[in-house]
């Protein structure tokens, strides 16, 4: 059988979260889990307008009710519903976040498999898994899908585009260190997504967009990418002061493709008379893959008679994906001539399901306010491949294929409680205390025989190409259970310095105990200027999904001169044990900031932070070992079908260093408002030590180590070493304007010309500085309808071309790194019509 989609509900965990997520559900109840600050009137002076800007109340950071962004004691950026709507333009909230913060970064991988439709975020330079995402303050589940070949393969991302982007009231940034208040995952920091929760009224929208550019490898002007999007929200009341928040979007998105002509005779396996007439054709692919994306979600509240607050939210996602694997020429040896005369280029499709459902009740019991919860969330991804073959099949073989099914689910009980207490100091001493029950689980399902078989055509490769598929025999099935409490307490211990501590203890039923702390302070010299720092220490548990993800990927050979089918094992796999894998530990990191925030007037803020996150245990993806050595041993033990052998492991001890900077002024500017900021990050990834080999590996082939010099120097390059956004939204009565200048610092990435230059003993090459210009500009048509055009990278920037020579580019095919933030797809520009009622 295929795997595929259930038509059925998803089902949910056992009673009691069965009962408390369907009576929620049911009841139409849901949160709002920290007061909105006030908004600005439009009567309100610049200076006004700004202070409250700068004193908005947020969730994370402290669980204090009164804490607000200027006056913590950790860095915390917050983003209203206009920088928001604004950075949304193309419909990927990963996009909207790099265009938002300079501490985060959104690679855009291409012919990469799963990660045409799975992309992580980076906060702070650090790996996508090492970030917490949370919705109105509650956990977000994670992926299905492991990444195994961007710069950080091996991790185990949120889908931060499985967010319905029209549901975003605002968005909140921690940068520090926060697994004491929050758990594993927090390293980097949290991102906290807040959703709409406007009693009455409700918006439409439809916009088109389309990336139009000028293509210097083929010297055409392009026009692809078309992408439309439609939503609708609408609130309605429940009772006094309950609210019901629905809606949903849909959105389509063309491929855009920014491959080059390739030269027949460096790419092709054999240059046959067919291959040759293929010299100088575009056949590869690069660029952003074919999506469509449905949503829905819901955001409710309701207030019993006798103070109790029930409420839910869900959000679910539908995506399916169109990506591509490498061109197979008509003479090589996974062609079949008779079904691809003039060769193919297998299309990845992907099937994903996203669901996430939180439910729960607050009230008070004395002095104590309280907060019972349960989630749910689920992610499905169904793997296959079109216009492919199973070359040892000969012509009798499929050209589609299933290759795997990936599911991952997540339950949660929660219950949290705060209070004050007066204890005689300054203010009084804010004291949280938690639990938390989770239960995971984790399974794949194999592909399809003819993805997977070894047919009777020996000379050929077998399984389906772009694969191959999952076997039965490699099929997961596995769970455990996490158990943690916490404290949390906060109080200003003069009338200018603020002290806190929180403290967790976590009990995973796979990988043992974590305990970890955090104390972070805040003085004030004067009332506008203040000086902060943290220090904590965090943890991230191995992914259930990275103790038990296995696939096999078509990818380069050590040098880059031809392709391989490299397998991805799990630890705990006994072809893995015996290249040395050993089981995954947790990582622990420690991190230390110290910062100052400063207000020369009501309407200027200034906030300096700088930080050292030092990660112990670090887990990334080996290094693909392969050699004629490594071929004879996998022959011997029956996996000819493979030509190398990689694993996860805890083989890094890294340390990140950085300075934030952000700047925010307003001021009154011809009978409107206008807000001026400019934010910095400075970024840098060093290695504090490298376990690089193991007495099994050594015993196979001595020569090999488990990450390779390229490896490695990705980790400490592939994050741009600087990120400048210069902003300027300007409001009026009736339109508005909004640009965005966005300069991505120098990176590095190891290079295929082996004449290169050498950077940290490698052939590598340096891509400088890049500036992207955005521009948007708003006009009220009417009282309820406004008319948005814009463009994102207007000025048609891309990053410096790869190197030509030695064929470094794959002989013309990849003339452009893919590392690079600012992506490859050139100028969008797009208009948006929004109606409001």
């Amino acid at each position: 059988m295929y795997p595929r989609h259930s038509t059925a509900s998803p089902s949910l965990p056992a009673t009691p979260l069965r009962a408390i997520v369907l009576a929620c559900a049911m009841l139409g109840t849901a949160p709002a889990w920290a007061q909105d600050a006030q908004t600005s009137t439009s009567t309100g002076t610049a200076a006004e307008t700004a202070s409250a800007s700068i004193d908005q109340v947020t969730v994370v950071g402290s669980r204090a009710r009164n804490r607000t962004v200027f006056d913590s004691s950790v860095p915390i950026d917050r983003f209203g519903a206009r920088e928001v709507s604004n950075a949304l333009s193309t419909g990927d909230v990963g996009a909207a976040l790099q265009n938002l913060s300079p501490s985060i970064n959104f690679p855009r991988i291409e012919s990469s498999g799963a990660s045409d439709s799975v992309r992580g975020i980076q906060l702070r330079g650090l790996a996508p898994d090492q970030v917490l995402v949370l919705i109105n303050g509650k956990r977000r589940h994670t992926s299905a899908v492991l990444d195994t070949e961007s710069s950080f393969a091996g991790t185990v991302p949120v889908d931060i585009n499985a967010i319905p982007p029209n549901a975003i009231d605002h968005i909140e940034i921690l940068r520090d260190g926060a697994g004491a208040q929050y758990g594993s995952d927090a390293v980097a920091g949290v991102i906290n997504i807040v959703l709409k929760k406007a009693r009455t009224g409700g918006s439409a929208s439809v916009s088109y967009g389309a990336n139009h550019t000028h293509f210097e490898p083929t010297d055409q002007t392009l026009m692809d990418g078309q992408t439309v999007i439609v939503n609708a929200d609408y609130g309605v009341p429940l009772g006094e002061a309950g609210f019901f928040r629905f809606g949903a979007e849909t959105r389509r998105r063309s491929p855009t493709e920014r491959a080059g002509p390739s030269d027949a005779g460096w790419t092709s396996y054999n240059f046959t008379p067919a291959d040759q007439a293929l010299d100088g054709k575009v056949v590869f692919k690069s660029g952003d893959s074919r999506q469509r994306n449905n949503y829905v979600f819901y955001n409710t509240q309701l207030t019993l008679a006798n103070g109790l607050d029930l409420y839910s939210f869900a959000t679910l996602n539908e995506r399916k994906s169109d990506g591509s694997a490498y061109f197979r020429y008509p003479g090589d040896p996974s062609n079949v001539l008779a079904l691809y005369p003039n060769g193919y280029r297998p299309v990845t499709n992907g099937d994903k399901r996203d669901l996430s459902i939180v439910a729960g009740v607050r009230g008070s019991a004395g002095e104590w306010n309280w907060d019972a919860s349960a989630r749910h969330g689920s992610d499905r991804f169904d793997y296959g491949v079109s216009h492919s073959v199973n070359a040892s099949l000969g012509a009798a073989s499929p050209t589609r294929f299933s290759l795997a099914g990936f599911d991952f689910r997540q339950n949660a009980l929660n219950l949290d409680a705060t209070r004050t207490i007066d204890i005689g100091l300054p203010a009084p001493l804010s004291v949280a205390v938690g639990a938390e029950w989770m239960r995971e689980t984790y399974t794949s399902s194999a592909g399809d025989p003819a993805s997977y078989a070894a047919g009777s055509f020996t000379d050929a490769p077998p399984g389906a190409q772009a694969g191959p598929g999952l076997r039965p025999s490699d099929a997961y099935d596995g769970s455990r259970q996490i158990r943690s409490v916490y404290a949390d307490v906060e109080s200003d211990l003069t009338p200018r310095l603020l002290v806190g501590a929180a403290a967790r203890y976590s009990h995973y039923s796979d990988f043992g105990s974590a305990s970890t702390g955090k104390l972070s302070t805040r003085y004030k010299v004067t009332d506008n200027f203040l000086v902060r720092g943290s220090l904590s220490n965090s943890f991230r548990a191995p992914a259930l999904v990275q103790t038990g993800f296995r696939f096999a990927t078509l990818n380069f050979n050590a040098d880059g001169t031809a392709l391989q089918t490299a397998a991805l094992l799990p630890a705990g796999d006994p072809l893995a044990r015996s290249f040395g894998a050993q089981q995954l530990k947790p990582e622990k990191s420690t991190n230390v900031s110290l910062g100052l925030a400063w207000k020369p007037a009501a309407a200027t803020s200034v906030t300096v932070d700088a930080y050292v996150i030092r990660i112990r245990d670090r887990i990334t993806r080996s290094s693909d070992l392969q050699s004629d050595a490594v071929t004879a041993y996998l022959a011997a033990n029956g996996r000819s079908d493979i030509q190398s052998v990689a694993y996860l492991a805890n083989l890094l001890d890294t340390a990140t260093r950085g300075l934030d900077v952000v700047l925010n002024h307003d001021l009154a500017f011809t009978s409107g408002k206008l807000n001026l900021n400019a934010a910095l990050n400075l970024n840098k990834t060093s290695l504090d030590k490298v376990r690089q080999s193991s007495a099994a590996l050594a015993n196979i082939d001595p020569s090999l180590t488990l990450l390779t010099e390229t490896s490695l120097f990705r980790i400490k390059h592939a994050s741009p070493n600087s990120k400048l956004i210069l902003g300027a939204d300007w409001q009026a009565a009736g339109w508005g304007v909004q640009a965005r200048a966005t300069r991505f610092g120098e990176l590095k990435d190891f290079s295929y010309d082996s004449d290169a230059p050498l950077i940290d003993g490698i052939p590598a090459q340096r891509f400088g500085a890049v500036w992207s210009l955005d521009l948007e500009g708003q006009l009220k048509l009417s009282k309820q309808l406004t008319l948005s055009v814009g463009g994102n990278n207007i000025l048609d920037r891309y990053p410096q071309r790869v190197r030509e020579t030695n064929n470094a580019t794959y002989g013309g095919a990849l003339p452009y790194n893919f590392i690079n933030p600012i992506g490859v797809n050139g100028a969008y520009f797009y208009a948006k019509l929004n109606y409001t009622f």
